[in-house]
This record gives structure tokens, C-alpha cells and sequence, in this order.
């Protein structure tokens, strides 16, 4: 059977457990609690700078658009006045020669 202290033993075997097992999830509930902490401020701070974000975004976006307009209508001149040019090289016949005067061969 047991004695006095083998009971004691077991009595701090089981309470060295629970300790180590209490401290473990206070540990992890601590862990837990400072990662939503840091996550409730990372979106509170992006929350916040949304607005300044929104502008930003907009405004390199009509940036982009009135650059790419500027290209495309470039392009456009560029390639309608090559097509016109090359229309009215076709159309106009090559020159003749003029008459020049004969030289009498004597």
C-alpha cells in the first residue's frame, strides 16, 4: 500500500503538472491576446491611412490614362501620317523629262 510519502510524492507530481500546465495556457492566452492586439492596431492603422491610400491609387491611375492617351493619339498622328504620306506618293505620277535642245551634228 502506500506510505505517507509516496502520497506526498504523487500529490507533488500531480501539482507540478497542473502548474506547468496552468503556466503553459497563461503563456499561450498571453501569446494569443498580444497577436489580436497587434493585429486590432495594424488595422486600425491601415483603416485609418485608407483615405490617403484611395488618393494615391487614383491619381497614379488618371496619370497612367492621360499618358496613355497622349501615346495612343501620338501613334494615331504618326501612323495616319505615314498612311497619308505614302497615298499621296502613289498618286503623284514621277515627273517626265523636259525636251532638251538637239544639238545639230554637223
Amino acid at each position: 500500500m502506500y506510505e505517507a510519502a509516496d502520497e506526498t510524492q504523487h500529490v507533488y507530481g500531480v501539482a507540478l503538472v497542473v502548474i506547468i500546465l496552468s503556466a503553459a495556457a497563461i503563456y499561450a492566452f498571453g501569446y494569443v491576446r498580444a497577436v489580436m492586439h497587434r493585429a486590432n492596431r495594424d488595422y486600425k492603422t491601415t483603416k485609418a491611412a485608407l483615405p490617403g491610400l484611395r488618393k494615391g491609387f487614383w491619381s497614379a491611375w488618371w496619370r497612367a490614362v492621360k499618358r496613355g492617351t497622349v501615346v495612343l493619339l501620338l501613334l494615331f498622328a504618326v501612323v495616319y501620317g505615314w498612311l497619308h504620306a505614302s497615298k499621296n506618293a502613289d498618286a503623284t505620277p514621277a515627273p517626265s523629262p523636259s525636251p532638251t535642245p538637239s544639238h545639230s551634228r554637223r
